[in-house]
């Protein structure tokens, strides 16, 4: 098991070398490098507990104790900066690594400067009576995890659906894979608490924390290889004239409700019209929507319309999510293109990267969606 976690180690420092070698790196991929950086630094300190050289070298003795409080912080912050509509590191976030920085100093003066007798004769102390800033911070190291993974699911959630009203697809940027990630580390972290507060399950503390540290090696994996390939999610593009007061507002807070979002938003109903015409003549002539990657900024700064007014006209004027209302177009390009023979040859798969699909899964659920039937099934319909 030991070399599991050294090897996992190993692999976390080499992943965050190549995430900070990136050629073009956002905030996102900082956070992350740290994080992974973060990770072998865990995975060390566990390593060298299980082979016992932290009794043989006291120095590195607790070095790690604080080091849980850490890992969902790291996590949740990462998620923060990617799904953010400006794609930027804030210093607010900060706040969140303040429980690990208080124990750490506390533990700094209370036992990190002692020579290694005192070390040694402390921690066999702490260890058989224990104290309360021990206590605490195990506390912590517990439950800030899990915490930290329903909210981040959380705000994984709430970013699909805003998915719906920024992109014409999500491939790549549903971040589907942290998502997969949480769940396993939360499942993790669920077991551990049982086994350690409710003896549900019969495996002894060092078991229990060999789980929470293999599922962190396979983190480790998972994140520096989609971590590596993810891009940032919102790219900033050029400001259209008269719209940065109303896109600072979009970014500051994402509203629950769509009256609400744009209660503040100055669109008048005559003006709205106007953009939705303006916009519907450009889905027609224009064909932006054979763009797979087809984005509400993108369309916004071609019309020149500010991307809360262009997504308040879609959302009320069309009664539509900006998903939706592109896909609906591509849907029709797929059946135009189907009823057309010289596409006979080609396969559907072929006809729906053709209409603006990005994949296989994407063009068959939405198909379906907006149809009621498969692909295959509506040629089988029309056929008949």
């Amino acid at each position: 098991m030991e070399v599991i976690f050294i090897l996992g180690a190993s692999q976390a420092f080499f992943l965050s070398f190549l995430v900070f070698k990136k050629s073009s790196k956002s905030d996102g991929d900082y956070v992350l490098g740290a994080w992974l950086a973060f990770m072998g630094l865990h995975l060390l300190d566990h390593y060298f507990m299980s082979m016992g050289f932290s009794f043989r070298y006291p120095h590195l003795l607790g070095v790690g104790q604080c080091f849980p409080m850490l890992q969902g912080p790291f996590m949740f912050v990462y998620i923060l900066v990617m799904i953010s509509k400006n794609g930027r590191f804030k210093p607010i976030y900060l706040l969140h690594g303040v429980p690990f920085l208080l124990f750490t100093i506390y533990f700094t003066f209370d036992f990190y400067i002692l020579g290694s007798e005192e070390k040694l004769a402390y921690y066999k102390v702490l260890a058989s009576e224990g104290s309360l800033a021990v206590s605490i911070s195990e506390i912590l190291n517990f439950y800030l995890g899990p915490i930290y993974v329903v909210w981040s699911l959380i705000k994984l959630r709430k970013h699909i659906k805003n998915i719906a009203n920024n992109f014409s697809y999500t491939e790549e940027i549903d971040l589907s894979w942290i998502k997969h990630i949480l769940i396993g580390l939360g499942f993790v972290w669920f077991v551990v608490l049982m086994t350690s507060f409710l003896d549900v399950l019969s495996l002894s503390e060092e078991w229990g924390n060999h789980l929470i540290y293999l599922s962190l090696t396979v983190a480790v994996f998972f994140l520096g290889y989609f971590g590596i390939k993810q891009q940032a999610i919102y790219v900033p593009t050029p400001a259209v004239a008269g719209a940065s007061k109303v896109a600072e507002t979009e970014v500051k807070a994402e509203k629950p409700t769509p009256a609400d979002r744009y209660k503040h938003s100055g669109l008048k109903k005559e003006e709205a019209e106007v953009y939705a015409k303006k916009l519907l003549d450009y889905m027609e002539n224009d064909r932006p929507y054979l763009n797979g990657k087809l984005s509400l900024k993108e369309v916004a700064e071609y019309l020149n319309i500010s991307v809360n007014h262009l997504s308040q006209v879609i959302n009320e004027q069309l009664g539509k999510s900006f998903f939706d209302f592109v896909n609906e177009y591509r849907v029709e390009e797929v059946k135009r293109l189907m009823s057309e023979s010289k596409h006979e040859q080609f396969t559907l798969l072929a006809v729906a990267y053709d209409s603006g699909f990005n994949s296989k899964s994407s063009f068959n659920s939405i198909f379906k969606k907006m149809t009621g039937f498969t692909p295959s099934e509506y040629l089988r319909e029309r056929a008949a």
